[in-house]
């Protein structure tokens, strides 16, 4: 037996250690309840098709906040918009993506990463331009990933049913919100 074993055992730790470590944050889904936000990630649209449609220097933009409950409820939105070189948004180009969410214990875990449990309820993706432009996502999938090295960060998966437009992206706990809206 393992010297640091020994001592853990004579200190009453050598089973207490490794269920803290196991359970936090992962299985307490209440734990991760408040607001996380993204920080605002920009991509150049710098092609000349992009160049042809959206204008020069322009930006595609996205921030994404999840808003979880004590209770595991969640509500998912994805912000999305083009901005153009004076940093306008270009009409008809912001759409957001909601989807009611609920969170689980850990499914799988690996090192310090531990994917949630997660049941997509509801998805839908509006169009602010046009408030009747509402569709229902069918077969989004979304990822949840914890980690114990750093319980004030979250990694969230979107994964889309037509196969284009998935992501990933880390969400930080906190109350204030995005520079940039829609």
């Amino acid at each position: 037996m393992s010297r640091v074993r020994h001592t853990l055992i004579a200190l009453g730790l050598a089973f207490a250690v490794p269920a803290l470590l196991l359970s936090y944050p992962a299985s307490d889904v209440g734990a991760l309840s408040g607001t996380w936000r993204s920080a605002q990630d920009e991509t150049p649209l710098n092609t000349a098709f992009d160049e042809s449609v959206w204008g020069k220097n322009a930006k595609a933009i996205r921030t994404v906040e999840m808003v979880i409950r004590p209770t595991g409820d969640a509500a998912l939105t994805v912000n999305r918009k083009v901005v153009d070189a004076r940093g306008r948004t270009v009409l008809g180009s912001a759409s957001i993506e909601k989807a009611d969410l609920t969170l689980g214990p850990a499914q799988k875990t690996s090192g310090v990463r531990s994917d949630l449990a997660v049941t997509v309820k509801k998805a839908e993706r509006q169009y602010p331009d046009d408030p009747k432009a509402t569709w229902t996502i069918e077969g989004m999938q979304v990822t949840v990933t914890t980690f114990t090295d750093d319980p004030e960060m979250l990694e969230v998966r979107l994964d889309f049913p037509e196969g284009r437009g998935s992501f990933w992206e880390a969400l930080r706990r906190g109350t204030r919100k995005p520079t940039t809206s829609p």
